[in-house]
């Protein structure tokens, strides 16, 4: 169980960090020709609403009590930290070819790696308790 507790609370420092990566290493504030903001505001837009659903989903891990929604829990945090790597690439939304873009996705793709794999810890804890049971 300490185990669980301790997958739990990384996964809310995870997706807080996450959440607040944006305004630590901004994107890039830059215009198309047309006066449009560039495709890394809109990625960024995604990853503030996948972000938030991970930081819920983390916060909610700390209350539940049922080991089968412990386990579906860590296998939609798995997914939101899969969404969030995906999200950057450039046959999804993608990202603009600026400096500052490059290195917040950086940062964002270790994050969300994180993330999805502490998701896996929680899936393979939870797991291993319900067998016990």
């Amino acid at each position: 169980m300490k185990k669980y507790k301790l997958l739990s609370w990384i996964a809310v420092f995870i997706s807080l960090f996450l959440l607040v990566l944006p305004r630590l290493v901004p994107i890039c504030d830059g215009l198309t020709k047309t006066g449009s903001p560039m495709t890394c505001h809109y990625t960024y837009q995604a990853e503030f609403i996948i972000t938030l659903l991970a930081v819920i989903v983390s916060a909610a891990l700390l209350v539940l009590r049922a080991n089968e929604a412990r386990l579906l829990a860590g296998f939609i945090i798995i997914l939101l930290g899969i969404s969030s790597i995906l999200l950057p690439q450039s046959w999804a939304i993608g990202i603009c070819e600026n400096g500052s873009c490059l290195k917040t996705t950086f940062f964002l793709t270790i994050g969300a790696a994180l993330l999805a794999v502490t998701g896996a810890g929680i899936v393979w804890t939870a797991w291993g308790s319900s067998k016990d049971s």
